[in-house]
């Protein structure tokens, strides 16, 4: 999985000086897109690996990780989990 470097780089925090340290998260609160990306790819990679397994359902992967069959399908696609908003009964 490609986590992108200036997450990676977080992991020189405790020593920074202060410059260093704002520096260091400004990098990673610009790289937290390409992170989340990246996370999900390796989460997908990992539901189709599961799939892949021999006697393996979209049900028994589901079971797995506590989703429904056909959410765990979607993760495997690269669907993503946002949520849709209905408008208020009130209006149409």
């Amino acid at each position: 999985m490609d986590i992108p470097p200036a997450i990676t780089a977080l992991t020189r925090l405790d020593g920074a000086d202060l410059d260093e340290r704002y520096r260091l998260l400004a990098a990673a609160i610009e790289a937290v897109p390409d992170l989340q990306k990246a996370l999900s790819a390796g989460r997908a990679e990992a539901v189709r690996e599961m799939k892949a397994e021999p006697g393996a359902t979209w049900e028994v992967v589901g079971e797995r990780i506590g989703l429904h069959y056909a959410r765990a399908s979607q993760i495997a696609r690269g669907v993503s989990g946002g949520t849709k908003r209905r408008p208020p009964a009130d209006q149409p």
